[in-house]
Formats: structure tokens, sequence, C-alpha cells
């Protein structure tokens, strides 16, 4: 591995260490701050605290009617298909 591709960088016995940021704009509350490039939140430390406190949608109930349960139609086909004398 280079020293390059590590971030650091040796120039005269000191080590700097580098970081590739983006200005962003907080999407909560406005603010500009730095993200780190290989980060992906859309969201400031101040409003990242305050929406953990929030549920996730998983974890909320689901209210309403329950769903139906998906068709099982590759299995008719294959079943009628088998008793027709074909698919094996």
């Amino acid at each position: 591995m280079s020293s390059r591709s590590s971030g650091r960088n040796g120039c005269y016995g000191e080590f700097v260490m580098e970081m590739r940021v983006h200005l962003k704009i907080c999407e909560g509350c406005g603010c500009l701050w730095y993200r780190a490039q290989s980060e992906g939140s859309v969201y400031c430390r101040g409003c990242e605290a305050k929406l953990r406190e929030f549920p996730t949608p998983e974890s909320r109930k689901r209210r309403g009617r329950p769903g139906r349960a998906p068709a099982r139609r590759g299995v008719r086909i294959l079943a009628v298909a088998a008793e027709m004398g074909g698919a094996g």
C-alpha cells in the first residue's frame, strides 16, 4: 500500500494526514457543515442527534387493513405443466 492511498504523506520527516470533504447544507436546519467524502449523511451532528429520538419507520405499527399475501403463480404454472407431462 502506498503512502498516497492511505492518506498520509511523509515530507521531510513529518506526517500530514489528508482527508477529502464535501461542503454540505443540512437538510434539517440549513447550516453549512463539512462531511467526509466517504460518508453519506445529509444531516449535521445536531440534527442527527435530534432525529435519533424519533421512531424508525420499521418500528412503527402499521395501521389499516393488512395486506394480501402475494400470489404463488409460478408454483401453479409448474404444477399444471407437470400434470400435462411437461416440466420434468
